[in-house]
């Protein structure tokens, strides 16, 4: 599948958060806090070629009520988490421009059902959530593909006290999952089999969420190379 766009994003939140020295708690809420009406956070993307790309991604907080939280991201995405007693589950997926996207619906609901934490958390309790490569295979000087291949990856608890920096910032005792998955890609002769192992790594704080990501993608093969994603809270 031809690429044909990327997303681009940004990050805030609440004052308290700017002037305290914030710690977590695996019994917390791990969703903004009530009152916070966006959340920012800055991207670093490092391709195949070792080009860096920073942009922005801005999600605007449309509910947060009774377990629901319904998010709206700067590039049309609405997301709706549900939390219950056992996990925090991303319900479903939407796209307000969804007809400027160009990706089978398949590809657009992959992460609906997934479950974001599991509850209690306690080190090495573990889920699977879907999740879909994003490498890109470029054979010549025209021919660029994006993969979008479905793979599932297992998340653990690693630590339920790790402590983060984020931008200057200490965060005590956060949540860090990390997960790991493997697949492969045939584009038929001339080329191999291609294997690809994706790693992620994800720090949790209440009232927030995530504040901080880590991701990788490798494959086998020079055609496509290995990415780098990180995602940082933007105060």
């Amino acid at each position: 599948m031809k690429l044909k766009s990327k997303f681009y994003s940004k990050s805030v939140y609440t004052l308290i958060t700017l002037l305290c020295l914030l710690s977590c708690d695996n019994s917390s809420n791990f969703t903004p806090n009530k009152g916070t009406e966006s959340l920012h956070y800055s991207i670093t993307h490092i391709d195949k070629e070792k080009k860096t790309t920073n942009y922005k991604q801005t999600y605007q907080i449309l509910e947060n009520n009774k377990g629901n939280v319904r998010l709206l991201r700067n590039d049309g995405k609405l997301i709706n988490y549900t939390k219950t007693e056992n996990a925090l589950v991303l319900n479903d997926v939407d796209y307000i421009f969804e007809g400027l996207i160009d990706l089978p619906k398949e590809k657009l609901e992959y992460e609906e059902k997934n479950v974001v934490l599991k509850f209690p958390l306690k080190k090495d309790e573990s889920w699977t959530t879907n999740d879909l490569t994003t490498l890109i295979m470029k054979m010549g000087y025209d021919r660029i593909f994006q993969t979008l291949l479905p793979i599932e990856i297992k998340n653990v608890v690693s630590d339920v006290s790790d402590t983060v920096k984020v931008k200057g910032k200490v965060y005590k005792n956060c949540i860090k999952i990390e997960g790991e998955g493997n697949t492969s890609y045939n584009p038929g002769p001339p080329l191999d089999n291609i294997n690809i192992k994706v790693k992620t790594t994800q720090w949790f704080y209440p009232g927030i969420g995530l504040i901080k990501m880590k991701r990788e993608e490798h494959s086998d093969s020079e055609t496509m190379g290995s990415i780098y994603y990180e995602k940082l809270i933007n105060f």
